[in-house]
């Protein structure tokens, strides 16, 4: 190779000598941690039959998937976004069992027009199979606290919620899948004003669209429960259990970990919509976007059955960087 200069598509990274090294050694504390919880370690192929990789009806994962042609079959293939839908696969060979755990980690690859996101994430993760109770999800971010504070990090916020009542207006919708991102971002972002405008351009109800505007207006400590309650008997929805299930989960996670912080929302559609009921995200200090998500999600149907599932995911990069440049301490 005569030509010295190295060039790197962006959003792509290598793992140069000593980063190398210090991100195996990472990695292999992650997998202890998954031990420790009788997670069984799968590794999944990059490269997949479609239906292995967009098992879960998400249109993110349509979206995000990008596919080609298998020249010695013919047939379409594709790289993956994420692992989830893979370890759902696995599992649906062992659903005999009442409940499976399993852990993983690899690299995928996501198209993103965004300067800040790396298209080819290190993703780490575990799910849980057979879910049917809160200390499976429990069980699933005490996990996921676990991991990230192999990189010396003790404080930072669990944002969790039910984002299973947003969706399910946002379904009864007429909208296509550009009209549904656009409203999602905008719920995202918790502007009011404009999702009204939508809403109304879109024929909604006033009466849905003010109760749309006050639930995404609520975002904070165990305190906002009690708001969140008031404003379901305020619309005559029966709600209740999903927000004892909220508090009975913050109350447990902040019992065991003395220096998280909760955080409640019940509006936080920035985890893949396959993720559409109980979700949950970490945020650490210094860092523009969440370090981990995840949530319940229906893996399968098998003899007319749902497969309930909680699992979390996070790019092991971002917790190898946040360490590399002195933000947390290993």
């Amino acid at each position: 190779m005569k030509d010295r200069n190295f060039f790197i598509p962006g959003g792509i990274e290598y793992f140069m000598p000593g980063d190398a090294e210090a991100f195996d050694k990472l990695r292999e504390k992650v997998k202890k941690v998954f031990s420790k919880y009788k997670y069984t370690h799968v590794i999944p192929p990059i490269v997949d039959n479609l239906p292995n990789l967009l098992g879960l009806n998400s249109n993110d994962l349509n979206n995000q998937t990008v596919t080609f042609i298998d020249k010695q079959s013919g047939k379409k293939i594709g790289l993956r976004s994420d692992i989830t839908p893979q370890i759902a696969k696995i599992d649906y060979q062992f659903s005999d069992k009442a409940i499976s755990r399993f852990s993983y980690m690899g690299d995928i690859f996501r198209s993103t027009n965004s300067s800040f996101d790396r298209k080819n994430p290190y993703q780490i993760g575990a799910e849980i199979f057979g879910c049917g109770n809160k200390s499976h999800d429990i069980e699933v971010i005490c996990l996921m606290i676990d991991t990230i504070m192999l990189a010396g990090q003790r404080s930072f916020v669990v944002e969790i919620g039910d984002v299973s009542m947003v969706y399910r207006y946002i379904s009864h919708l007429s909208l296509n899948t550009l009209e549904k991102s656009k409203l999602i971002a905008m719920i995202n972002s918790k502007n009011t004003k404009d999702i009204q405008s939508f809403l109304k351009y879109h024929k909604v109800s006033k009466n849905k669209i003010e109760l749309f505007s006050e639930i995404i207006r609520v975002n904070g400590d165990l305190k906002s429960i009690n708001e969140i309650k008031s404003i379901f008997k305020k619309y005559k929805i029966d709600d209740r259990k999903s927000l004892s299930d909220l508090k009975f989960i913050a109350d447990k996670i902040l019992s065991k970990y003395k220096s998280v912080n909760i955080n409640i929302d019940m509006s936080n559609l920035y985890n893949l919509d396959y993720q559409n009921s109980l979700s949950f995200s970490v945020f650490v200090p210094n860092f523009r976007k969440a370090i981990a998500t995840g949530g319940r999600y229906v893996a399968y149907t098998k003899n007319k059955k749902e497969r309930l599932a909680s699992g979390f995911s996070l790019d092991l990069k971002d917790l190898f960087f946040l360490i590399k440049e002195g933000r947390v301490h290993a």
